[in-house]
């Protein structure tokens, strides 16, 4: 039988194919199971969520689906009871949920289950992000890489990289670089507000959990316990990244699309940005960029950059969001088994190849992880913050997701003060659709 795998490129600008790493994987599962073909399909970075989303409502999305889709629990079919048996391709003897490193995907706090408890998803790595730089252009710029870990000193060799006639830190209008910083920024500066709104662990019962639960996020704002337009840490995150954005963001980035795997198109791949956001695996597509390259994590806000700053570096976290697919609810018998076998495949020894070509990082314990890259996957950066990587205390509705929710703030369009209440309403309509989909019944969810 024949089977589909559709989702973006994270790997490279390349739209017709996912890579050399991924045909290879691709031929190697197809010849230890002879029954079934897999077919690839490649969409654009720019718009496959909403055309991804589209077709899983109108029932015509593939076999397996990349899983930062747009979606609904009932939509896709829940793992659980797979996870729960032997990974046929696995000989650690455990069930399939047991070969997973439990600190990112598993574990007692059910990491990568989603608002109705459910697993819906496997991870064929794990990802971390981090900010790449050009040494050349840093060197030319007269720019200590030591001088990158603070934001002042960051923001100063910015200025510098400008100077010497490059973008400093290619940026494109995507929601990726923008809500990477927001991230790093919040686990510095909302650590307050994450901290009262941690009521509820990854049972859904009272209690806490890291990173702080959807239902625990949802409660804050349906309470109103969490506040933008009152807390502090939102304003000092926002006020931040316009800082960030205005001394280091390429100067036309609002024009830029989202395209290959760095942030501001191919400025950094292409040699005229000194530095990019990037994930660990964005690495692949600098085999012929012709620079020599080194990664640093986001710099440490500190008191004297905003009063609300703890000190405290910033983290982002290795987790389970970097190629993870999941299969549509309508997918039934066959068909669906056969994707599951996939699965499997991808998250057992056989995928030591393909994360070793691509810088993935293992999702399963037992496979290695691949050298280059250290200053993305150690240390305080690599850390789950208490916020977590899915936009933490700033969330949005499903319709608004994908979107750079900031850029009018950014861009000077927008005030503070309107910023702040768009972004209350973004979170109390986003607590809503959680409640619904996750059907809780205490009276503060209705």
């Amino acid at each position: 039988m024949t089977i589909t795998l559709s989702g973006p490129n994270q790997f490279t600008s390349d739209t017709q194919t996912f890579g050399p790493a991924w045909d290879e994987l691709v031929a190697s599962f197809e010849k230890d199971n002879p029954d079934i073909t897999l077919k690839t399909n490649v969409l654009p970075l720019s718009s496959w969520a909403q055309s991804s989303a589209a077709q899983l409502t109108a029932g015509t999305a593939p076999e397996l689906i990349f899983n930062q889709t747009t979606h609904t629990p009932e939509q896709v079919v829940s793992l659980d009871s797979a996870l729960k048996e032997k990974n046929a391709f696995s000989s650690s003897g455990k069930a399939w949920i047991d070969d997973f490193n439990a600190k990112y995907f598993g574990g007692a706090d059910r990491l990568g289950a989603n608002a109705a408890g459910n697993y819906e998803s496997i991870p064929f790595n794990l990802v971390s992000v981090g900010i790449y730089y050009n040494k050349s252009v840093l060197a030319k710029a007269h720019v200590d890489v030591a001088s990158l870990s603070t934001f002042d000193g960051f923001t100063k060799a910015c200025a510098k990289i400008k100077d010497a006639g490059y973008a400093p830190l290619a940026t494109d209008s995507g929601n990726l670089p923008a809500g990477w910083a927001v991230t790093a920024l919040s686990s510095m500066l909302l650590s307050a507000e994450t901290e009262k709104a941690n009521q509820f662990s990854a049972d859904g019962n009272p209690g806490t959990s890291t990173p702080v639960t959807v239902k625990s996020v949802a409660h804050a704002y349906l309470t109103g316990e969490v506040n933008p337009t009152t807390d502090p840490g939102f304003a000092a995150t926002l006020t931040t990244l316009k800082k960030f954005y205005d001394n280091c963001a390429t100067p036309n980035w609002s024009g830029i699309q989202s395209q290959g795997a760095f942030t501001g198109g191919t400025d950094f791949t292409g040699g005229k940005a000194g530095m990019a956001w990037g994930t660990n695996f964005a690495s692949s597509g600098l085999a012929t960029a012709g620079f020599k390259y080194g990664t640093v994590p986001f710099p440490k806000v500190s008191t004297s950059d905003s009063s609300v700053a703890t000190g405290k570096s910033a983290q982002f976290g290795v987790n389970n969001g970097g190629t993870a697919y999941m299969i549509p609810s309508y997918i039934k018998g066959k068909q669906r088994d056969a994707a599951i076998t996939f699965l499997q495949y991808v998250s057992s020894p056989k995928v030591q190849t393909w994360l070793d070509k691509t810088g993935g990082i293992p999702a399963i314990t037992g496979v290695t992880a691949p050298k280059g890259l250290e200053a993305m996957n150690s240390g305080t950066w690599a850390d789950v913050s208490l916020g977590g990587q899915n936009g933490g205390l700033f969330r949005a509705p499903a319709a608004l997701a994908a979107q750079n929710k900031y850029e009018g703030y950014l861009l000077g369009t927008t005030s503070l003060k309107d910023e702040l209440t768009k972004l209350n309403d973004y979170g109390i309509a986003w607590a809503k659709e959680q409640a619904t989909q996750a059907k809780w019944t205490e009276p503060w969810a209705k």
